[in-house]
């Protein structure tokens, strides 16, 4: 499934608020566990990554409304908004994940051209 047939909302979500793939997985991580809190370490453990990243990432899901936080510092999924979107992206990132690690690397590359595009000289 090419990104340009995921539907627009997903895209649009992706390039708002997944910075990469790592961060898409702590995300539907909790997603798939509402009931439970995680803190850095056990996030790190669970995708086997390191607790400085995790914690970044946890940080910057919370700021930007998909999770909260308690005065513990345990992470759970609870969104402002974005639910039903999360979890179009939850089915489609494990019925077809290459589509959506194809729009999470594209976007880098999508900003870069918009941002080369905005020095182009134009003629008139």
């Amino acid at each position: 499934m090419p990104t340009s047939r995921l539907p627009l909302e997903i895209k649009s979500f992706l390039i708002e608020y997944i910075d990469s793939i790592s961060h898409l997985e702590v995300l539907l991580m909790l997603f798939s566990s509402p009931e439970k809190k995680w803190d850095a370490q056990h996030v790190s453990k669970e995708l086997r990554s390191n607790v400085t990243a995790a914690t970044i990432q946890l940080e910057d899901l919370e700021q930007k409304g998909l999770i909260k936080v308690d005065e513990k510092r345990f992470f759970f999924y609870s969104p402002k908004e974005h639910h039903e979107l999360i979890k179009t992206l939850f089915i489609l990132y494990h019925d077809k994940p290459v589509a959506v690690v194809t729009c999470i690397y594209d976007k880098p590359q999508d900003k870069l051209k918009s941002f080369a595009n905005a020095f182009k000289i134009k003629k008139d």
